[in-house]
């Protein structure tokens, strides 16, 4: 069986259920090429470099989505409850914020369980932002602005607000077809706001979508 026929999974929290073909198969490749190298490291890192892409790093590795969950929530000064039980041989995690069922994940294992019904809260707590006085605006059905991350940029700027920073909320679809969702998180002179964009197929373009959405939340809350 070819390595891409194998399921794509997410790389966090346990979620990867690679078959131990996939490590194996690897270290054969790179033994093969650090022999016919003449033992050199440094040429066969030069070499395998390509076969590992996309590489993974603090800068582009995901948040877990739980930790993100109450990060968020944390934010937003609201209280995260979950409540875990089994039916027969399922696992079965609800997830309640301030007191309301917002999501609820299964598997046969708990923390897949916990895992899959964080994934859905998010989604849909990213549909809007809550600001300092609880009012929510919806983002969905806003056109994107261009040179959205630019203009947001220069907007903290002219307001001496802190540089917006983006995150890789989350990845989907095989290696060469991934698509992103980013978010982008500013600080104002008395609160933090948060907005995730839409599924775009480069990081920087996800980034553009998140600055667009946040600035038609910026307009809409009249902090412009």
């Amino acid at each position: 069986m070819a390595v891409r026929e194998f399921p794509l999974a997410a790389i966090y929290g346990g979620a990867v259920k690679a078959p131990k073909v996939h490590s194996d198969i690897v270290e054969y490749i790179i033994a093969a090429v650090y022999v016919d190298c003449d033992f050199d490291l440094k040429y066969v890192w030069k070499i395998i470099r390509g076969l590992l892409e996309p590489i993974v790093t603090l800068e582009t590795l995901p948040l877990q989505p739980v930790t993100m969950l109450y990060e968020l929530c944390q934010k937003q000064g609201k209280q995260v409850d979950m409540k875990h039980w089994r039916k027969v041989d399922t696992n079965i995690c609800s997830i309640y914020v301030d007191g309301k069922l917002i999501a609820t994940g299964t598997s046969d294992q708990k923390d897949i369980a916990k895992l899959n019904a964080a994934k859905e809260a998010l989604e849909k707590i990213n549909k809007s932002v809550i600001n300092n006085v609880g009012i929510v605006y919806e983002v969905n059905d806003k056109s994107e602005i261009e040179s959205a991350k630019q203009k947001l940029h220069e907007l903290c700027g002219k307001k001496k607000w802190p540089k917006a920073t983006y995150r890789i909320v989350k990845e989907v679809g095989i290696a060469h077809e991934k698509k992103f969702i980013c978010s982008v998180e500013i600080e104002t002179a008395d609160v933090k706001l948060f907005m995730s964009g839409d599924e775009k197929s480069r990081v920087k373009e996800a980034e553009n979508s998140a600055a667009s959405m946040m600035i038609h939340s910026l307009v809409e809350s009249d902090y412009l």
